[in-house]
């Protein structure tokens, strides 16, 4: 991470308009012996000031190799200097087609293995798992309905020249043919034997499917290896630990009747090679939201977890460029982020909001220990960036990792 005590390179790609934003801050005022170089290939950037060198590989190619990017006059003295360097080529393919989420149906492959990740203590036998399919967005019920009954081919004519499609006995026989068919409104996807139905941030199983795992209404130490052991302390899920480690892997769900574990608390062999972090399944749901609902401010909010000590620290968060790249001279080379604004408030606060009429933000949920540790990432991303632009306002500036 960035330091005050050393000068730093920050770049980042703006694929909209073709260009790299260059910044370089510096410890001293630039003088003569600040130079910045520019690589032969075109891909790497070097920072020569008072005798250090630092250096930085650059998210994309510029067409400026073996050359020295000149010093506005009006920052000749600062410690801040930026450029904007154009591209050499096309924008690299990979970043272009960032939106595809972590680990889809088609990364596993039949009868995969899943584990703990932090202790690999097995959870899903090699071979159960002989189907992978991937669930459907959050609002995929109400859409087929809505399609049912509105096509613009479809209308219930009795020959009297009048739609009777929405009148009380239509709809109610509607109401059933939809759910006969397994997605009118009230329908819900149950976890299957032998199926691993996959979210933005979990997979699901059937309780049968999974071992060495302990249910709990709260903490590890209360819990049970046998779910019919405890009584439901609520309608709508339990705490799901590792047997071996501890570790909370997810939880079962009494409304799917699944065990759904978190993405990020285990493993399983996939076509595409890592296993994705908590910061990479929240920014594909951020993705997901946005394209939903048009709307860039979310509250990640805290699932409450009974027995849990966790402080209910809720993020406020407000999407400034959904698909960046960035390079950083302090440890970061090419990494494609979720560029946004955030703050913490406190749950009091985020129920005030998501209550108002004029609440623009959409609701997520995470367990509070994940929180935490996005908003430990989006801190520790905030000093990658050039000093001046950490904060807005009341707003610290961070980037989410995808």
């Amino acid at each position: 991470m960035s330091s005050s005590s050393r000068c730093s390179l920050y770049a980042e790609l703006l694929a909209n308009i073709r260009q790299i934003s260059l910044v370089a801050s510096l410890t001293s005022p630039s003088d003569a012996s600040t130079r910045i170089a520019v690589a032969a290939d075109g891909s790497t950037i070097e920072l020569t000031h008072h005798g250090e060198v630092h250096k930085i590989s650059l998210p994309a190619k510029i067409p400026l190799g073996s050359t020295l990017l000149p010093i506005d006059q009006r920052q000749k003295g600062t410690t801040a200097l930026s450029w904007r360097l154009p591209l050499a080529d096309t924008v690299p393919q990979p970043y272009l087609s960032a939106d595809a989420p972590p680990w889809s149906a088609t990364d596993f492959e039949v009868g995969a293995q899943v584990a703990c990740r932090n202790c690999n203590a097995v959870v899903v036998e090699e071979g159960t798992a002989k189907v992978w399919k991937d669930l459907p967005s959050e609002n995929w019920a109400e859409m087929m309905e809505f399609w049912h009954c509105h096509k613009p081919d479809h209308h219930h004519d009795d020959g009297s020249g009048l739609d009777h499609s929405h009148d009380e006995h239509s709809g109610k026989a509607d109401e059933k043919s939809l759910a006969a068919r397994g997605y009118g409104a009230s329908s819900i996807i149950s976890a299957q034997p032998g199926v691993g139905f996959v979210d933005l941030t979990t997979i699901l199983f059937t309780e049968g499917d999974c071992q060495s795992i302990t249910y709990s209404n709260s903490i590890f130490e209360q819990g049970s290896s046998n779910r019919q052991d405890l009584p439901s302390a609520n309608n709508r899920s339990m705490n799901v630990f590792c047997s071996s480690c501890r570790t909370q892997l997810g939880f079962y769900v009494f409304r799917t009747a699944a065990v759904t574990l978190l993405k990020w608390q285990i493993s399983c062999k996939s076509t595409s090679g890592s296993a994705p972090g908590i910061t990479e399944c929240l920014a594909a749901t951020i993705i997901s939201t946005i394209s939903r609902s048009a709307s860039s401010k979310s509250l990640i909010m805290p699932i409450n977890e009974t027995g849990s000590d966790v402080k209910q620290t809720v993020i406020y968060a407000w999407v400034l460029n959904a698909n960046i790249v960035y390079s950083s001279s302090n440890g970061a080379s090419g990494t494609p982020a979720v560029k946004l604004l955030y703050q913490r408030i406190s749950r009091e606060e985020a129920d005030k909001m998501l209550e108002a009429v004029t609440c623009e933000a959409q609701e997520i949920n995470l367990p509070a220990m994940a929180i935490e540790r996005v908003i430990e990432h989006l801190d520790e991303s905030n000093g990658l960036l050039p000093e001046k632009e950490r904060l807005f306002k009341e707003w610290r500036v961070g980037l989410l990792t995808r």
